[in-house]
């Protein structure tokens, strides 16, 4: 399904730049565009995430621990300091909104159990990007950089037996993407792949929480760019 999910993504991606490169003829927009060192603009994304869980000694042997991948949205600002040509680094805050979902399944009767967790993030990736030579009104790149985030907002359920996860964290991305410059703006979609750093899950003494040793989200991004 994974796979599926981001073979879908790559061919949205790609369906994009096909559309672009008929969209316009041979007039260069913002040819200036790279004599100024600041520029500024909003994002909005859409990405899919998930969990990789690894299961405490204590796990019952009936179980079977999943996670059940979800989709979220997010929406920001954009800070870009270009010190050269092809090379960028940029800041763009970013509110994220979703929930994650671990499944618990009995084995024996096949009831399955959720715990869904959904959450407000702000995001702050500091991004490094490297791009290659414009051609006419378009060209190519490549990021990657580390992003910090901090919980807004999570909304529990109020019953005990929860599954709960820390408000800070530590995540690499990399990707690439692509800039189309048009007449008044710059348009950049990108891909991005996110990993998080060390163990997310806060230890609970309960049935469910007490089963998980560990959880290290990941996800893949689509984000579009308006500069």
């Amino acid at each position: 399904m994974l796979i599926i999910m981001r073979k879908n993504l790559i061919l949205f991606f790609v369906c994009i730049l096909s559309l672009n490169s008929f969209s316009q003829g041979h007039i260069t927009h913002l040819d200036d565009y790279d004599e100024k060192p600041m520029h500024y603009g909003f994002v909005l994304g859409l990405n899919h995430s998930w969990f990789s869980i690894k299961t405490s000694p204590n796990a019952f042997s009936n179980q079977i621990i999943n996670d059940k991948p979800a989709w979220g949205f997010s929406v920001g600002l954009a800070a870009t300091y270009q010190p050269a040509e092809l090379l960028a680094i940029r800041l763009s805050p970013t509110a994220v909104f979703g929930q994650r979902i671990i499944q618990f399944q009995n084995a024996i009767t096949q009831q399955i159990t959720e715990k869904v967790v959904e959450t407000t993030i702000a995001d702050f990736p500091l991004m490094l990007k490297i791009k290659s030579l414009r051609r006419h009104n378009a060209r190519m790149f490549m990021i990657a950089g580390i992003k910090p985030h901090f919980s807004l907002g999570t909304k529990l359920s109020q019953e005990p037996e929860r599954i709960r996860i820390r408000n800070t964290g530590f995540s690499v991305e990399y990707g690439f993407g692509i800039e189309r410059f048009y007449e008044m703006f710059k348009f950049a979609p990108e891909i991005r792949f996110t990993h998080t750093f060390g163990n997310l899950l806060i230890p609970d003494d309960n049935q469910f929480s007490s089963q998980i040793r560990s959880l290290s989200s990941h996800s893949v991004s689509v984000y579009l760019f308006f500069e």
